[in-house]
């Protein structure tokens, strides 16, 4: 990561932020870890002789690995990894909607090891790798008249098909952040139905977009961390994020601005809730969980005290408070920041090309050099 300290205190905690997303980057073994089985249920799906394959599958990943918002789980709980399997077939042609949910368990039940791991869900086949990570097989058949790329998802619960998008979803994502990275896929043979997850970015390449989804995912695993069932789901906090992004270089300004009017709008909506959907398919309700009122009352509560303490955090003075405010808001991750930082910092102070600007800023490029520390004391 290219080490600048520029005069703003605000660029001091941009490079506070960037640190500590850097720190909820899944490790390169993990991540290798989850795409090399992801293209092994590919091919067990894809393969000659598979129930499955007789549909002719299109397998592509979605969620946080195809957009690249993924964190590091908390504690020993495991990271995901979400994709779809899109039967090529009308949902007109199949007796009932959780026939796809039935074709997929039995495939994965066929294999030895895939049929310890299997859980069925209302809407995806779960297969549980214990403590790494759990990857989620969603069903699917086309829906061209919903648009390009929609398709339509079982609901065993409610014996019906539900719309969705979740390619069209990654596409608006991506034009919502703004840039447009070059993405090496994978080269590494495999079903060639199926799509690659895009090679994981470094921290220090993503958007700034990507950043704040990184910091409102670990928020939301921290806060609701005694409470699962009330917390916000990612695409949730995703849409919600590039919706309200309005461009920022600075993930601090990017985050005021989210937030401030996240909060706006659940004012506005009373006494009834916001409505969160999916842009590539607005058929798709994504906070379909808060037609609970409890569950959307956890989620105000949680967003109003998000707000709060962030309000505190770019107000500070000191930056030593801010990163205080930080770690009780992200955990762990801001204190190997915060190590970081300083570490750069002295670097650079050692190098006699730290100066002192205005007010107490920090700068390598205006302002008299501060000499280095030599006080090896505590």
């Amino acid at each position: 990561m290219k080490q600048t300290f520029l005069e703003t205190r605000q660029s001091q905690l941009d490079d506070l932020l960037a640190r500590v997303c850097e720190e909820l980057q899944l490790t390169p073994t993990r991540y290798d870890e989850a795409v090399a089985r992801y293209e092994a249920v590919c091919r067990w799906l894809d393969a000659e002789g598979s129930a499955v394959a007789s549909y002719e599958p299109t397998i592509y990943p979605q969620g946080s690995m195809r957009i690249g918002t993924t964190v590091k789980p908390l504690d020993r709980e495991e990271h995901d990894l979400d994709f779809v399997c899109e039967f090529q077939v009308p949902a007109s042609q199949m007796e009932s909607p959780l026939d796809l949910l039935k074709h997929v368990a039995q495939r994965l039940r066929e294999h030895k090891v895939y049929r310890e791991l299997l859980e069925v869900k209302n809407r995806c086949i779960r297969l549980n790798y214990a403590n790494e990570f759990h990857m989620d097989i969603l069903p699917a058949c086309p829906d061209p008249k919903s648009g390009t790329d929609c398709i339509v998802v079982p609901d065993r619960q409610l014996q019906a098909w539900k719309p969705s998008n979740p390619r069209g979803y990654a596409d608006w994502f991506e034009d919502r952040c703004a840039i447009t990275l070059f993405v090496e896929f994978s080269k590494r043979a495999f079903a060639a139905d199926a799509e690659p997850i895009p090679a994981q970015e470094a921290s220090h390449e993503k958007a700034t977009l990507k950043h704040v989804v990184q910091l409102l995912k670990r928020w939301r695993d921290i806060y609701y961390q005694d409470r699962c069932d009330e917390a916000p789901i990612s695409m949730v906090l995703t849409t919600l994020a590039a919706q309200f992004y309005r461009g920022h270089a600075s993930a601090s300004e990017a985050m005021t601005t989210i937030l401030t009017d996240i909060e706006g709008t659940i004012n506005t909506a009373m006494p009834g809730r916001i409505y969160v959907l999916n842009p590539a398919n607005p058929s798709e309700d994504l906070s379909e969980r808060w037609d609970d009122p409890a569950s959307y009352a956890a989620f105000i509560d949680g967003i109003t005290q998000l707000c709060t303490a962030w309000k505190r955090l770019t107000s500070a003075t000191e930056m030593q408070k801010s990163a205080n405010i930080l770690e009780g808001l992200v955990g762990e991750p801001t204190k190997e920041a915060v190590r970081k930082q300083a570490r750069a910092l002295q670097a650079a102070r050692s190098a006699t090309i730290l100066k002192a600007g205005g007010a107490g800023a920090i700068s390598t490029t205006v302002g008299n050099s501060i000499r280095p520390n030599t006080f090896h004391g505590d």
